[in-house]
């Protein structure tokens, strides 16, 4: 074993050890302990899990988190974690790996803890709510049928769920069920009886008593001291309370999606899935859409607070201020105050850290949460999204193109997948086979950026589920497929359940007025470029990008001098800091040839009037490769030049600033310093290559002044 295995055991064998100091620790103690305030929350690290997997139906058995959703801790500081796409429900052991406790569950959600010890699972695409024993893997019905979707109370098997994502335990062996696609709390008698308190079966915002109060997807629930349930109400972006007398009222959240903190009324939430109660009574949510860690703190000055996490998401251990999640999904209280999150994007089981436990866990890489290209490819089967599969289409778009205009005042952003053109209306199809994992799956529903987002691939600019003319399309309503329509009959709002599962080839949808799908390519948060990831039949291309033009500037961006030699001879005058940039654009066999595109790869190399490389030039720069975007919302700007631009309508121009770094997910400016070079005369070469190794250069003589 390695020293820095070895280290890495220790310090989460530390973790354990500080886990299960309740049971060590004579009754005194542990009264001294628990009267102590929390100590606050002070660092990230990562407990456990192997980071994202391409799930296949070959690989159920196969080791690690593919989906870890809902987390729960025992008294002696045990952690189980479900795995939603596995089917399963792991322990995790003392040296960070996972141990299955049970297989064979159906997109298994929240976890709670009985008072008997027992686990509580919403086993969400089976509809059930079910009882594991932990100490000898053996599982037993609570409520629902197996398979059967439903919306109606009653004993046991009698009640009808529909994907139920969210349980948790109160007293007297009460249990509490988010029926998330029926939009209703439950809760189930310690004699198995099912009632509904609240909500009704249609999605919507009310607070009200009992049936008159709406819930919009709601999926984590807790108990409060009291009684009273507290409801993490998803899809209205807001926190809930829900009185022992079925009363509901809104207790945190304006209802715009967004990350904003303050009072209770100013406080934005983006998809809170989890809540869970510290010990003190603050109550901790996971803002999935916002991949932040939320804390509601009551006092005399009760606000929202992020706890750590934020744009730009991603896998970064360390202290909160700087530590990134990736759509947080389970939220459980070690007894010793430590946060176990489950950080579903990136397939990690973390832990945010109170004051006195640092050192637990281990800081995990960023790249351990990137699914490469390399992988996909390996896994996803040769096809276009469209019938037949194997014909060839053209390439509208690729991926790091600037969409927008690189001016101030303007918007612009990356381009982040692969646009392929069809006509409209026509049916778009799953390149790959994957269950729905997102509680709220499909986003933008009626406008132009409609999409769906599965595990490993997002669909964009589709009719999610419809034909051209808003007819839902075959076997969608299986998936709990739902449509809703606003005051005016405009689509405001469309679900497909967690646990609805896509074979590659079945249909998707259908192209809107936009006339293309943007198809995106691996995991949300750690997307690929999708010319990498994917075997598209029968595409070629044999063309060498068009390099229009390459311009130097000084540091504050003014254009540099020419001077003409003797023979006629140009060159532009360098002496200091200077940036190149470089007009170029690609083009793809088989497309029409207004479709520009953008390269794959831009370097630049000095050399001597020899033609041989100058000193520190050996090798060419290579300093914007779109193989992983920066998530840095400045990167655009760091890439492209003022003035370059691209979309749906008017010009296309791509014009780089080729003395930047915007590569392997990084982004850093940058400028070719000419002074550290002997005065003299020099070539300045640009290369610029496409995705399939197509190249072309352009050469440019310059003066490095004394």
């Amino acid at each position: 074993m390695s020293p820095s295995s070895r280290s890495t055991q220790i310090k989460v064998k530390r973790l354990f050890l500080g886990l299960g100091v309740v049971a060590l620790l004579g009754a005194g103690l542990y009264w001294s302990f628990r009267t102590r305030p929390p100590g606050p929350l002070v660092a990230v690290m990562t407990l456990g899990g192997l980071g994202p997997r391409i799930h296949t139906d070959a690989a159920n058995g196969a080791e690690g988190l593919s989906d870890p959703f809902g987390v729960v801790v025992d008294g002696a500081g045990t952690i189980f974690v479900s795995d939603g796409i596995g089917g399963r429900v792991f322990r995790l052991s003392a040296n960070g790996q996972t141990e299955v406790v049970v297989s064979g569950l159906s997109m298994p959600s929240a976890l709670a803890l009985a008072g008997d010890g027992s686990l509580i699972v919403a086993n969400t695409g089976a509809h059930t709510i079910i009882r594991i024993d932990p100490t000898n893997a053996t599982m037993k019905l609570v409520a629902g049928s197996p398979g059967t979707s439903g919306d109606s109370d009653g004993f046991g098997a009698e009640a009808r769920f529909n994907g139920p994502v969210g349980v948790a335990t109160g007293a007297d062996g009460l249990i509490v069920v988010a029926d998330t696609y029926n939009d209703r709390i439950r809760v189930i008698s310690s004699d198995g009886h099912v009632k509904t308190v609240a909500g009704a079966k249609e999605p919507g915002f009310r607070d009200g008593r009992g049936d008159e109060a709406r819930f919009d997807t709601p999926c984590g629930v807790v108990v409060g001291s009291d009684g009273s349930i507290l409801v993490a109400d998803t899809g209205n972006h807001r926190i809930r309370r829900v009185g022992q007398n079925g009363e509901v009222s809104t207790l945190a959240g304006r209802g715009d999606a967004g990350s904003r903190d303050g009072t209770l009324t100013e406080a934005a939430f983006d998809q809170p899935v989890a809540i869970a109660l510290r010990r003190d009574g603050a109550l901790l949510v996971a803002d999935a859409g916002g991949s932040r860690v939320r804390m509601i703190l009551f006092g005399e000055t009760t606000s929202v607070a992020t706890v750590a996490g934020g744009y730009p998401t991603g896998l970064i251990d360390g202290t909160v201020d700087r530590a990134r999640f990736n759509r947080p999904a389970g939220l459980a209280f070690t007894p010793d105050d430590l946060l176990v999150v489950a950080d579903g994007g990136n397939g990690f089981v973390r832990g945010i850290i109170p004051r006195g436990l640092e050192g637990v866990g281990r800081a995990a890489k960023p790249e351990e949460a990137i699914v490469s290209a390399k992988e996909i490819r390996a896994t996803v089967g040769a096809r276009w999204p469209f019938n037949p599969p194997e014909a060839r289409r053209e390439i509208a778009g690729t991926f790091g193109e600037i969409r927008g205009e690189a001016q101030p005042e303007r918007d612009a952003w990356f381009h982040s997948g692969l646009d392929i053109p069809g006509g409209y209306g026509e049916t778009v199809r799953a390149l790959f086979s994957e269950q729905v994992t997102l509680p709220l799956a499909v986003e933008g529903a009626g406008g132009p950026r409609e999409r769906l987002r599965l595990p490993l691939f997002g669909y964009i600019h589709l009719r999610i589920g419809r034909d051209a003319n808003d007819r839902p399309l075959p076997g969608f309503e299986e998936k709990g497929f739902r449509l809703r329509h606003d005051e005016q009959g405009l689509l405001s709002g469309l679900r497909i359940r967690r646990g609805a599962r896509f074979n590659a080839g079945d249909a998707l949808g259908s192209l809107n007025r936009l006339n293309h799908v943007h198809l995106v390519a691996g995991p949300p948060g750690a997307e690929v470029n999708a010319l990498a990831a994917l075997t598209l039949p029968g595409l070629k291309d044999t063309m060498s990008p068009v390099i229009e033009g390459v311009t130097l500037t000084g540091e504050n961006g003014e254009p540099l001098k020419k001077e003409t030699e003797r023979g006629g001879q140009s060159r532009i005058v360098v002496t200091g800091a200077t940036r190149i940039i470089v007009r170029t654009y690609d083009q793809v066999d088989g497309n029409a040839a207004y479709r520009k595109l953008a390269p794959f790869r831009l370097a630049y190399q000095i050399l001597n009037v020899s033609g041989a490389p100058a000193r520190g030039f050996e090798s060419p720069r290579e300093t914007i490769i779109f193989e992983r975007l920066p998530t840095e919302l400045s990167a655009v700007s760091i890439a492209y030049a003022e003035g370059s631009q691209a979309g749906y309508e008017g010009q296309t121009i791509f014009a780089f600033l080729v003395t930047n770094r915007v590569r392997d997910g990084e982004v850093q400016m940058g400028f070719w310093q000419a002074s550290e070079l002997e005065p003299g005369r020099y070539t300045l070469r640009v290369f610029v290559a496409d995705f399939f190794g197509n190249q072309s250069q352009s050469d440019l003589p310059v003066r490095i002044a004394g």
